[in-house]
């Protein structure tokens, strides 16, 4: 053959090549970044746990913990449920996304709809919740323990609201017994010269 068939042959192979990168790699992308969000969802709330039942709570505190653990389940419930409709929304708008994931193994449709049914049976004590769990990753082909990315830095927002409700408690103690102790003292203030 001639020269000019071989330039035009990896030209047009590069060329060919690099359009179907760019046609399925930004999807690929997005889906690995859903995926991402999926499974460090999974890690987070995975371990809730349910509210117990509210005739026992007697006390304020039993009452607001009551509560603070039915919003934490209903907010799980709500984050599985979104997540499980926005990957059947992305398996259904990319097709030849979804048809080149499940090439590899990842099966987009069922990781969705038991993303849903796991939202349901999230607040049922009698549901086997990392039966479902194992089931959407390996419909997701995930990994069992697969970290959130490495290049990002972890979110740390409940670690600050465990901070500042600490520290509002502290403060709280701190001024009841100051108060305790300056009752039987006078208050004189101080004079800067």
């Amino acid at each position: 053959m001639q020269w000019y068939v071989y330039l035009i042959t990896i030209s047009a192979t590069t060329v060919l090549g690099w359009f179907a990168f760019e046609l399925l790699g930004r999807r690929i992308r997005a889906f690995l970044e859903l995926r991402r969000k999926i499974v460090r969802q999974m890690l987070i709330l995975g371990n809730i746990s349910l509210p117990k039942p509210r005739e026992m709570a007697v006390t304020s505190r039993e009452i607001r913990e009551y509560d603070e653990s039915v919003r934490n389940v209903r907010e799980a419930q709500r984050t599985f449920r979104n997540l499980g409709f926005r990957l059947l929304a992305f398996s259904e708008n990319e097709p030849a996304t979804r048809n080149a994931l499940g090439l590899l193994g990842v099966n987009l449709v069922a990781a969705g709809s038991d993303l849903i049914k796991l939202s349901e049976a999230y607040p049922r004590p009698d549901t086997d919740r990392a039966g479902l769990q194992n089931q959407i990753r390996a419909a997701l082909g995930a990994a069992e323990a697969a970290p959130a990315a490495p290049c990002q830095r972890p979110q740390r927002q409940n670690d600050i609201q465990y901070w500042t409700k600490s520290i509002y408690a502290r403060d709280i103690r701190l001024s009841s017994n100051s108060r305790r102790r300056m009752e039987g003292r006078a208050f004189s203030p101080r004079v800067l010269s």
